[in-house]
């Protein structure tokens, strides 16, 4: 019979922002209980499990899962966001994302990935050209014609990557990702509130460091920044487009390139085609018009279908009820919610 897991209960509390306090006042358990029953030192009963349970809207069997958690500072979770993120709010998005990774990996253990692509891992050590280069050759791997890239989430979803769209509860952090050691692929965690400009910059910040950082570098951030930089406007493709930029020719931009202004402005200072002052006197022109917090040019949203795809081949293929699908990955509802928003755009995963 399986054990209690002690990590899942600290999992399942974190995930819905709950303190060991307030879960315990909820239920009926002392606060020390509780503490006792995350730091494997007490096993709770059948009744304080059914009932910590129904609070935290998991099944009983979630807390008997073989699994664990991964941390910030391991090399398999990672995440894009501001200073000013709490670490309250930080807590409960990377319980979420290391939920969804293991309700991902138990449905797809009953199917078969057909992805067009991979994902490489490719140690940034071994590249003289660094996060730039490394981007290049991801690119050429997955078959990206030059100039902008259309759709990123189709081409994570085409290498069997599977982005999920979901409320934060803050605009403070856009993106998260995951990839363990024998998951089949990583999984990405994508803020539906941010505009998607500022979104595939951040899935592609994600990308570099799922490709990039099986080992863990000192400058993890600012390589993943160039990284996406170099994924979504190629220097050989979009430098003849930088020179003289203005405001107006910015926003001209950024429909054809799919990436924010301000993320345009600094590409022509990174390449040099325009200078520092010319960047600086840009971006306080941008404040003024109030374009550093919501810039103009709406950008047609991308849409991920892999999730869905999979829940419906254990619906229409398995022949699986909601309920049982419920039940697999040991939340009621919250799960095939997320899932309802896009349709699958054609047959990737089939069943064993």
């Amino acid at each position: 019979m399986p054990a209690f897991n002690r990590e899942m209960l600290a999992l399942a509390r974190e995930s819905r922002g709950l303190t060991q306090t307030r879960l315990g006042a909820e239920v009926g358990i002392s606060q020390a209980e509780i503490s006792k029953f995350e730091n494997g030192l007490k096993i709770p009963s059948d009744d304080q499990i059914r009932r910590m349970s129904n609070r935290l809207h998991y099944t009983v069997d979630f807390f008997f899962l073989n699994e664990s958690m991964r941390d910030f500072g391991s090399n398999c979770a990672y995440h894009r966001k501001r200073k000013s993120a709490t670490d309250s709010k930080l807590t409960q998005l990377l319980a979420i994302i290391n939920v969804r990774r293991i309700q991902v990996k138990h449905l797809l253990k009953s199917v078969e990935d057909r992805a067009t692509y991979s994902f490489p891992r490719l140690d940034i050590d071994e590249h003289a050209g660094g996060p730039e280069e490394i981007a290049r050759l991801v690119r050429a791997l997955w078959q990206i014609p030059p100039g902008p890239l259309q759709n990123l989430i189709r081409a994570i979803e085409d290498a069997g990557g599977i982005v999920i769209r979901c409320g934060f509860g803050t605009n403070k952090v856009d993106a998260m990702s995951q990839w363990l050691p024998g998951q089949k692929a990583p999984i990405f965690m994508v803020n539906e509130s941010i505009p998607t400009d500022r979104m595939r910059f951040s899935l592609a910040h994600e990308l570099g460091h799922i490709c990039m950082h099986a080992t863990l570098t000192d400058n993890m951030e600012r390589e993943a920044d160039k990284f996406a930089a170099e994924f979504l406007m190629p220097e050989k493709d979009i430098r003849p487009y930088l020179s003289s930029v203005d405001i107006p020719k910015l926003a001209a931009m950024k429909p054809y390139w799919r990436v924010s202004m301000a993320a345009l402005l600094y590409r022509a200072a990174e390449l040099k085609q325009i200078d520092e002052r010319r960047k600086s006197y840009l971006w306080f022109r941008m404040g003024q018009a109030g374009y550093r917090s919501h810039e103009p040019v709406e950008i047609p949203p991308e849409s991920p279908t892999l999730l869905k795809e999979l829940v419906k081949v254990h619906k229409e293929t398995l022949g699986y009820t909601e309920r049982e699908i419920d039940a697999a990955v040991c939340e009621p509802n919250a799960f095939a919610d997320l899932c309802i928003h896009d349709e699958p755009r054609g047959l990737r995963l089939v069943a064993r």
